[in-house]
């Protein structure tokens, strides 16, 4: 049986959902993670050094969880694509979207006929054959594309990519505030104003929306906006400041000693 799309229900379902960044190819992170309660976990492909069998195990390791995992490819290209949704990946987040034209490969790339082109070969997302129907006949619906706005052009043209057949959209605004010229500054006025304009399209069109939250209150304040698709955490992070408080108050009883 076909292990359900958690992320796809609760977008489906238009209720906010919780997930985590992964960054490193332990799988046991990513199950320590869904334990936790996440409702999915973003494999980030894009910016670490995975190979394809890490992010296969970690696949695997969440099937028998209800966290989906959600696979940050390097670029829009089918190489970069085609092996990951068939490894059985609940979805894919494509980065760098220029335009309205990156959008619709993005969704040849990642759709069957007759939405898209997607070569077809899911030996490893059927568990080898054993529910090859229920697979053929869900997935163009259970298997999300993401498309990742992180660029100007693609602001300009949000309107457009709105009203293309993509599950989600994603503000990557660190990018974005590159794009601008702000260098990370993703809080200035500029960029902030693109961040709206790309919300108040997303809800004018129904087009489930999201971003990362850097605090609890940055992720309250953007599902009160109407995201459905937040992140907050990642096992890099919990383990950078769990392992830096550990040492401080150890290293405070050592001195007091």
């Amino acid at each position: 049986m076909m292990k359900k799309n958690r992320l796809a229900r609760l977008i489906r379902e238009k209720k906010p959902s919780l997930g985590g960044w992964i960054c490193l190819g332990d799988p046991g992170v990513a199950i320590i993670m869904a334990n936790a309660g996440y409702d999915w976990l973003l494999i980030d492909n894009e910016h670490h050094p995975f190979i394809e069998t890490q992010i296969q195990t970690i696949i695997y390791s969440l099937k028998n969880t209800q966290t989906t995992p959600i696979v940050r490819v390097r670029g829009n290209d089918p190489s970069h694509i085609k092996w990951v949704l068939d490894a059985g990946a609940g979805g894919i987040m494509v980065p760098m979207i220029e335009n309205a034209n990156d959008v619709k490969r993005a969704i040849s790339y990642s759709k069957y006929p007759p939405i898209g082109n997607r070569g077809y070969s899911p030996v490893r997302a059927t568990d080898f054959w054993a529910f090859k129907q229920e697979y053929e006949e869900r997935a163009n619906k259970e298997i999300l594309l993401i498309c990742q706005i992180e660029q100007v052009s693609a602001v300009d043209e949000i309107e457009e990519i709105v009203q293309l057949p993509v599950d989600a959209i994603w503000i990557g605004y660190a990018d974005l505030s590159f794009s601008m010229g702000h260098r990370g500054n993703f809080r200035h006025t500029d960029v902030q104003k693109c961040i709206d304009r790309v919300i108040q399209a997303a809800n004018k069109y129904g087009k489930p929306w999201g971003m990362p939250a850097a605090t609890p209150e940055d992720f309250a304040l953007r599902v009160s906006q109407g995201a459905l698709l937040m992140t907050s955490g990642s096992d890099v992070s919990f383990l950078i400041s769990g392992a830096s408080e550990r040492v401080k108050m150890c290293r405070r009883a050592i001195e007091q000693k």
